[in-house]
């Protein structure tokens, strides 16, 4: 099979599936949930890579195929949680910084709004919206 062949089953729905299914029992397995990462294993998985490998032609350039693939998918997997240990962090000081210093409301913004005589008030309601067309309403028909 051919290197440009082998790329593109791997846009083939059953390897899609292989990938999402295998990419999960990675992650059970680092989670230490070993006994569903099993069960997953010999269930799902197995299904999913028989329809992926009758997929291509049959032979050692299949098996090859999808050893490579989910060698790829693990490191996939490994990268993930790398970076989710760089980001989290992160995110969770911004997180506690933004909570601890709230943004401030500039004068005059959102949810502040001037009545007719200049005074500010509340944010506008649908009842305020009512009375406002009905106002406008009443000196037409008089």
């Amino acid at each position: 099979m051919s290197a440009l062949a082998e790329v593109l089953h791997r846009f083939d729905r059953p390897w899609i599936e292989v990938g999402r299914i295998y990419r999960r029992i990675c992650f059970l397995r680092i989670e230490g949930q070993c006994a569903e990462a099993e069960k997953l294993e010999h269930g799902e998985f197995a299904e999913a890579s028989e329809r992926a490998l009758g997929s291509c032609p049959p032979g050692p350039e299949a098996d090859s195929m999808l050893r490579e693939f989910l060698a790829e998918q693990g490191v996939r997997v490994s990268e993930a949680i790398a970076f989710a240990e760089v980001l989290v962090p992160m995110l969770s000081d911004r997180l506690s910084a933004a909570q601890t210093f709230p943004a401030r409301q500039a004068p005059g913004g959102p949810g502040v709004r001037r009545a007719r005589d200049g005074s500010r008030g509340e944010a506008p309601g649908i009842a305020d919206f009512i009375d406002e067309m009905l106002a406008q309403d009443r000196p037409a028909r008089s």
